[in-house]
């Protein structure tokens, strides 16, 4: 893995909202010469032991992004995890706001566009799942 690139004084970046099994969290993914560089992650309640593994999980992927990690391979690793609670979990609602930036980045298309039109997809494919 390279060296650390050192931050910025400042950086363009996107926040996304997303909705897990814990409640809200923002997600903001800042950029450096087109790329991923920085993730931090906050609840929409303070406090808390997940919100120390959320910014323990950012800074692990922020200090990947700044030596070298492709963006796709930090999506990857959070995709997938689940809890007691079900499979949207934090992690899961994080890669997938990384997901968004980085097609955002690649294409051009209209990032809020992207979130309705994937919270829309989500919304259909639960009313497909039919219950005993």
């Amino acid at each position: 893995m390279s060296p650390k690139t050192p931050r910025p004084a400042s950086a363009p970046g996107y926040t996304i909202q997303r909705r897990s099994h814990c409640g809200k969290i923002f997600v903001t993914v800042t950029t450096q010469e087109g790329n991923p560089f920085e993730v931090f992650i906050r609840f929409g309640k303070a406090g808390g032991c997940g919100s120390a593994m959320a910014d323990g999980i950012a800074r692990l992927v922020s200090y990947g992004l700044r030596s070298g990690l492709e963006a796709q391979d930090a999506v990857k690793a959070l995709s997938g995890i689940s809890c007691h609670q079900g499979p949207k979990t934090c992690l899961n609602e994080v890669a997938s706001a990384i997901r968004l930036v980085l097609k955002h980045l690649e294409t051009g298309a209209d990032l809020n566009s992207m979130i309705e039109e994937e919270e829309f997809a989500t919304a259909n494919a639960m009313e497909e799942v039919v219950f005993p």
